[in-house]
C-alpha cells in the first residue's frame, strides 16, 4: 500500500512538473505571456524577444503598420504566412486574452511546424508578430503560450 501511494505521488509530482508554467515579459512593449517553466530567453531588445525550449520556439517582433486595424488583422495574418510560404489554411482563428486583439493560423513551412500570430494592443499602438515553432507533440503547448498573451503598463 505505501509502494503505491509513493508511485502515484511521484506521478504527480512528474505530471506537475510537466505542466508548470512561468511569466514572461517584453517590457519594451509592454506585454506579457506565459511558457513552460524551462524557457530561456535567447534575445530581448527594442526589435525582438525570443526564448525557447527543447520543444517551442517563440520569436515576437513589432509590427510597423498605421493601417492595420482590428477588422482587418485576420486577414493581415494570413497574408502574413503566405508572403513567409507557410501552408496554411485561408483562415485565421481568433486568440482568447486579456487586453488584446489577435489572430492566429497553424502551419507547415520545410516540414517544420509554426504558429503565426498577429496582436494588437487595443489601448495602445503595440502590434506585434509573434511565431511559436513547435515539434510534433507540441502543438497543444503552442497554443496554450499564444492564448496567454496580455499587455501591462
Amino acid at each position: 500500500m505505501l509502494n503505491r501511494t509513493l508511485l502515484l505521488s511521484l506521478l504527480f509530482l512528474a505530471q506537475q512538473s510537466v505542466f508548470s508554467q512561468q511569466e514572461m515579459r517584453w517590457d519594451t512593449h509592454g506585454i506579457g505571456f506565459t511558457v513552460p517553466t524551462d524557457f530561456k530567453i535567447q534575445t530581448n531588445n527594442a526589435e525582438e524577444y525570443t526564448a525557447a525550449n527543447d520543444n517551442l520556439f517563440l520569436s515576437i517582433i513589432p509590427i510597423q503598420d498605421e493601417n492595420l486595424t482590428k477588422e482587418h488583422l485576420a486577414e493581415a495574418v494570413v497574408e502574413m504566412a503566405k508572403e513567409l510560404e507557410y501552408d496554411v489554411v485561408d483562415n485565421a482563428d481568433e486568440a482568447e486574452m486579456q487586453d488584446l486583439v489577435g489572430y492566429y493560423v497553424l502551419g507547415k513551412k520545410d516540414g517544420v511546424n509554426a504558429l503565426l500570430m498577429a496582436l494588437m494592443d487595443t489601448e495602445s499602438s503595440t502590434n506585434l508578430l509573434v511565431v511559436i515553432v513547435y515539434d510534433d507533440r507540441s502543438e497543444r503547448m503552442a497554443l496554450k503560450v499564444a492564448n496567454s498573451f496580455f499587455a501591462y503598463d
